[in-house]
């Protein structure tokens, strides 16, 4: 899914216009990259970890740890008839 996708899932899902929708994406990614790009780990409950890991040669990566209730989701299997959120 694209970021344009994303933004049309995250307005309908909200009963948002699209535009209302892109600046709130646009604002949780912002905020995302700044606490990252200052060693701050983000961590969002039953969702997962962002973190920023260093390597040897000293180049940071961005990594994600996906939380419990997340991985739950994921392998619980969607009966026929149900849509996933």
């Amino acid at each position: 899914m694209k970021r344009a996708e994303f933004v049309k899932a995250v307005a309908k899902q909200n009963g948002i216009s699209s535009r209302q929708a892109y600046r709130a994406v646009n604002s949780v990614l912002d905020t995302l990259r700044v606490m990252l790009s200052e060693g701050e780990d983000i961590e969002i409950g039953g969702f997962g970890t962002f973190e920023v890991l260093t390597d040897l040669r000293g180049n940071r990566t961005p990594f994600f740890r996906s939380g419990k209730a997340l991985k739950r989701v994921l392998n619980t299997p969607v009966e026929s008839g149900e849509q996933e959120a």
